[in-house]
């Protein structure tokens, strides 16, 4: 076997094992998507049906796959840290945990056979085939666990910056005479229509509320479902207004405006950093190059005449 069908073998793997990873943690959200699309335009219906035919396959063989997993424990460490970290990526179902598990072991398993298979074939003088399955099953370990958490950080960075506005609507709302809680559906109904994080949380709050949860309760779900500093001052500001009887709309104004002045702290912060992370790259990439451009040519002239 030559190496380029090794590489395109092991790309073809690597592959199978993206779209598993985006099949399985995406796959629920994406059908309740085709299923509202195949009612709303039927020109679109048989595209949408051969996607959501092929997904439902591969959903079966993965669940089949899955029942023959060993079951993790919810108790552990780094299932209570897991957790935590799926819900702060917006995976809130009962499911998703036991799917990064089991997928976390067939990418273990999938690495290791690539490695394995990468060393003997494409590169079998480098050393043991063991460390190469070693290292390709750790990769695939690792790999579910540092996506979500960065995919949480990324979440986490996009509420806080979509919090303030989100407020502004909520200010006008409740000062246009809606309660919080109708406004609060409105406004999260709002952002989930501009395709925004905060509009879902938003929503689930007025869920919560509606299904006879207290605000209070609602808001401390969301301060922990978030992880988002903002969140927790607002919370208790909220709550410490529902329970003095004040008015909410001066509460909500105050709010924002002190979001907003932390967010151009922030910016600021961010901006005089700046200039420290450049001083890297411009030391360790431009400068050698200016400098091999300036003098290059003085330099090669002057071994010349050394030469002679």
């Amino acid at each position: 076997m030559t190496a380029f069908v090794a590489s395109l073998c092991f790309f073809l793997l690597l592959y199978a094992s993206a779209a598993a990873l985006y099949a399985v943690l995406s796959g629920p959200e994406h059908a309740i998507a085709e299923r509202f699309a195949s009612l709303t335009s039927q020109s679109t219906a048989p595209a949408q049906s051969h996607s959501g035919r092929a997904r439902e396959i591969l959903a079966a063989v993965y669940q089949r796959i899955i029942s023959k997993l060993p079951k993790p424990g919810l108790k552990t460490k780094r299932a209570i840290k897991l957790n935590q970290a799926l819900v702060q990526a917006g995976y809130v179902g009962s499911q998703a945990f036991y799917r990064v598990h089991s997928l976390t072991i067939l990418l273990a398993i999938i690495g290791a056979v690539i490695g394995f298979f990468v060393q003997t074939v494409a590169l079998p003088a480098t050393g043991s085939p063991i460390i190469f399955a070693m290292l390709g099953g750790a990769i695939g370990f690792l790999c579910p666990t540092y996506w979500i958490r960065y995919k949480a950080r990324m979440r986490k960075l996009a509420i806080s910056e979509q919090l303030a506005d989100a407020l502004d609507l909520l200010v006008v709302s409740v000062e246009a005479g809606l309660g919080l809680t109708e406004a609060i559906k409105v406004v999260g109904e709002e952002a989930e229509r501009q395709k925004q994080e905060i509009g879902r949380e938003f929503s689930l709050v007025a869920s919560d509320m509606s299904a006879g949860a207290t605000m209070g309760e609602a808001l401390r779900a969301l301060a922990l479902r978030t992880d988002v500093d903002d969140m927790k001052p607002l919370a208790a500001t909220l709550i410490q207004s529902e329970q003095l009887g004040s008015r909410i709309g001066p509460a909500l104004r105050a709010s924002s405006d002190a979001l907003r002045e932390r967010r151009r702290l922030r910016a600021e912060e961010a901006a005089h950093k700046m200039t420290i992370k450049m001083i890297f790259p411009l030391g360790l990439l431009v400068l050698p190059a200016m400098i091999m451009l300036s003098a290059g040519p003085a330099l090669i002239q002057v071994f010349r005449v050394l030469g002679h």
